[in-house]
């Protein structure tokens, strides 16, 4: 038998070496075992290995190798293995099943005589290779097994005499091996064809991706030359691309399963995506470029020429800044507004030639905080003041630039009295001009009479202002299960579809209310224990029922606890939003007091009957939402004094308010609630 063990150890040589090689590394990942296969050979190994040693006596140190061989792989399956090389687990791996199995079992032919034991054996051993390793490696570890098995029959006569339970367990190897083989066949044609799945999935995302990437940018014009600039054009794409990086954006309904950590990175793409895709005129998408400032007004000069055959002549004056500067700004909305300025006071005073004075200045902005009764230090930014007159406007009567100016916060009030108030809200040609200036959070003042001049202030740096806007506002990690996130993005989409339905809303703005909630809220919860940004669309929802067919109500109702919960600065939603809402929104966080709330107006036939502002009952509407959603969710809250007072204020006054201007099914619901809550209090004590 010496040539039999030099042939064994040559093997055991070639092996190793082989394993080693660094051409093989690629292989030995691929053949990556799991862990679990790693533990069951060790186990094996170990119980074999028990049962053997009653059997080979006088070979223990064999057995103390086969034994210490098995406890290390089941502790290499147990212990973490993340440093290590996928290559070298592999190596590992099959440098102790090699010699655990095939090796032991060739081992056990060389120094054992009992051969009918060594073929029940050798049955077993061969099964638990056919089964742990490769097909490949395993057939032709069987194949070398039982070359060996035959060359020990050969060698050495009257091995074993073939008795019928050697026949049948011959059989009964056939048939195992067989069906080794086969079920090994199978899972390597069903692993094959889940690649091939996979690959044709990600094919078709590829595809998809590609079609709807196109589909995008026919949507957004992108192409469309006469609409945008190439600078536009670039940064649409360069937006577009940001918000398709999400592996959900090819998923329905997208933002409702993005997480907060994507929303908050990613919100002015999201915000830029959502309104250029609603396509609105009130709510317009802020694309900010940097340009030199000379650059700027050239190119209003060319679109003013481009408008009109008789375009009045531009006379730049710049006073105390450097037209080398530069402005980062909306340019395609800026040139807009400034030739619609520019035009509008060439028409008023008949002029031919239109000056236009350029001084530096600051705008600032302050955060609104009714609760917390403090004031929150000025936001200030640098910016440009134009003053656009005729050359004919006298320089005395001009209006003077003021160091500073704050954010407008009279909603409609630009400047002048009640009646110019009014005919300010009515005019179509100033409109689109409050709303380009409004968007790029700038201040506003339409001249008092024909003398006197145009004043526009704009921010230097609008991204920054837009930024410092939601910078300030802490996203706050707090503990929430998956589960409740799920259902509460079901809350948000089930309203979205139910607000489409019963009111004139453009598809889209939801989404983008609800990108800006889920931003500045976080996790937040309100002192019901209700997700912020659930407790909003709750008493949204509630406000739909009550306000049919109006979009603007839900708007605020959704948008006004930003400003008292999450420190968000009014001047953000009038600068993003209609008027309207901001208005609304104004009106709701103004109220100190329950009775505030009353609608004010005119009293006819002797103060009987009372003419009451639509845009009133509408604020009366949200607040009484609100305490109703509270009374509802009264269980959640800590201190049940809170619950009782909010109860009683609501009997007392807010029902008074119900009976007096709303329908009696709101005077119904709030009641019960009151009743209801109270009733709880009076039980937990």
């Amino acid at each position: 038998m010496i040539s039999f063990q030099a042939l064994f150890l040559t093997v055991i040589v070639i092996s190793f070496f082989l394993l080693r090689a660094s051409y093989a590394r690629e292989k030995l990942i691929k053949l990556k075992p799991s862990n679990a296969v790693i533990g069951y050979t060790g186990c094996y190994v170990i119980i074999t290995t028990s049962v053997l040693s009653y059997i080979g006596k006088g070979l223990i140190y064999w057995y103390t190798l086969q034994f210490a061989a098995g406890v290390w792989l089941i502790g290499y399956a147990i212990v973490s293995k993340k440093e290590v090389p996928s290559w070298e687990v592999t190596r590992f791996w099959l440098i102790g099943a090699l010699f655990c199995l095939p090796i032991n079992l060739l081992w056990h032919w060389w120094r054992v005589t009992d051969y009918p034991f060594l073929l029940k054996l050798s049955l077993a051993h061969c099964s638990v290779i056919l089964s742990a390793f490769p097909l490949p490696l395993g057939i032709a570890i069987l194949a070398v097994m039982l070359w060996a098995i035959i060359y020990v029959f050969c060698s050495v006569d009257h091995v074993i005499e073939l008795t019928d339970d050697m026949i049948a367990l011959f059989g009964f190897s056939i048939l195992i091996f067989t069906m080794i083989i086969y079920v090994k066949v199978q899972i390597a044609d069903y692993r094959a064809h889940n690649r091939h799945l996979k690959h044709k999935a990600k094919l078709k995302r590829t595809q998809d991706y590609a079609f709807k990437l196109k589909q995008i940018s026919r949507h957004l014009h992108l192409n469309a030359k006469e609409n945008y600039s190439e600078r536009d054009v670039t940064f649409l794409q360069k937006v577009v691309e940001e918000v398709m990086e999400s592996p959900l954006f090819l998923e329905d309904e997208p933002l409702y399963k993005e997480d907060l950590g994507a929303i908050v990175h990613k919100f002015s793409a999201w915000s830029i995506f959502l309104r250029h895709h609603i396509q609105s005129n009130i709510h317009l998408p802020l694309l900010p470029t940097e340009i030199v400032l000379g650059a700027l007004l050239q190119e209003v000069e060319v679109v003013l020429n481009g408008s009109s055959d008789a375009a009045p002549k531009l006379i730049i004056v710049p006073k105390n800044l450097d037209l080398t500067g530069k402005i980062i700004c909306d340019v395609r909305q800026v040139t807009h507004l400034l030739v619609a300025v520019i035009l509008r006071t060439a028409h008023v005073s008949q002029a031919a030639s239109i000056r236009i004075q350029l001084h530096t200045t600051q705008l600032k902005y302050h955060k609104y905080a009714p609760i917390k009764k403090q004031r929150f230090p000025d936001i200030t930014f640098p910016a440009i003041a134009l003053i656009v007159s005729s050359v004919e406007t006298p320089l005395s009567t001009l209006p003077s630039v003021h160091t500073h100016y704050e954010d407008i916060t009279e909603g409609r009030e630009l400047t002048g009295t009640l009646n110019e108030v009014i005919s300010e809200s009515v005019n179509v040609q100033k409109q689109p001009i409050e709303r380009m200036v409004r968007a790029h959070y700038g201040y506003l003042q339409f001249p008092t009479s024909k003398q006197k001049a145009n004043l526009l202030v704009l921010p230097c740096h609008v991204t920054a202002v837009r930024d410092e806007m939601l910078t300030n506002i802490t996203v706050a990690n707090r503990l929430i299960s998956k589960s409740e996130i799920e259902a509460s993005m079901v809350v948000l989409s089930k309203f979205n579809d139910y607000a489409c339905k019963m009111c004139n809303i453009r598809i889209g703005v939801l989404d983008e209310i609800f990108l800006l909630l889920r931003r500045c809220y976080a996790f937040k919860r309100h002192l019901s224990g209700e997700l912020f940004y659930v407790r909003a669309v709750g008493i949204a929802r509630l406000v739909t029922d009550w306000v049919a067919y109006v979009p603007e109500p839900i708007y605020a109702a959704l948008l006004y606890d930003l400003v008292v919960y999450a420190d968000l600065p009014l001047s953000y939603i009038k600068a993003n939003y209609s008027l309207d809402v901001f208005s609304f929104v104004q009106s709701i966080v103004s109220i100190g007091d329950r009775r505030e709330i009353e609608p004010s107006g005119l009293y006819v036939d002797n103060q009987r009957n009372k003419v009451v502002n639509r845009d009133q009952l509408f604020v009366l509407c949200i607040k009484l939402a609100e305490r109703l959603y509270d009374l509802r969710h009264a269980c959640g809250y800590t201190h049940k004094v809170q619950v009782s007072d909010m109860a009683k204020e609501t009997l007392t006054v807010d029902i008074c308010l119900a009976k007096k201007y709303l329908d009696g099914d709101i005077v119904e619901v709030l009641e019960t609630a009151a009743q209801e809550a109270l009733q709880m209090c009076f039980e937990k004590g």
